[in-house]
C-alpha cells in the first residue's frame, strides 16, 4: 500500500499525494513509457514564477515502496535536496533521488518540504 506524502510549497500550496506528479510552471505528462505518461494517474503541480528560474517541467515526484523521490527533469536551474542534518546536495538531471520526510527540495527559486502521513 502506497503511503501518503505532504508536500508544502514555499508559495502556500499544500499537496498530499500517494502518487507520482510534475512540478513547474505549465507541467504536463511528457515522459513517455514512465509512470508519467498517464495524465489520468498523474498529479500537475503549477508554481507560478514570474522570474522563469523554475522550468515549465521542473521536476518530476513519485514514490517505491514507501520511499519518496524526486528527479530533475533536466530543467536550466536544477534542483537540490537539503536532508535533515546531512547537507545540501544537487540532484543529477533524469536521476531519481530519494527524500526522507523534514527534507527541502529546492527547485529554481520555489522549494517544498516534504512530510509524511
Amino acid at each position: 500500500m502506497a503511503a501518503t506524502f505532504v508536500l508544502d510549497f514555499s508559495d502556500g500550496q499544500h499537496l498530499e499525494t500517494m502518487g507520482n506528479g510534475v512540478i513547474g510552471r505549465n507541467p504536463s505528462v511528457h515522459t513517455p513509457g514512465t509512470e508519467l505518461d498517464d495524465p489520468a494517474h498523474v498529479e500537475l503541480v503549477t508554481i507560478g514564477n514570474d522570474a522563469k528560474s523554475v522550468s515549465r517541467a521542473h521536476l518530476a515526484f513519485g514514490q517505491y515502496d514507501g520511499v519518496f523521490w524526486v528527479m530533475d527533469l533536466g530543467s536550466a536551474n536544477g534542483t537540490t535536496i537539503t536532508y535533515p542534518g546531512d547537507g545540501t546536495f544537487a540532484c543529477d538531471p533524469k536521476t531519481r533521488h530519494e527524500v526522507d520526510p523534514g527534507s527541502i527540495v529546492r527547485f529554481g527559486n520555489a522549494s517544498f518540504s516534504l512530510g509524511r502521513r
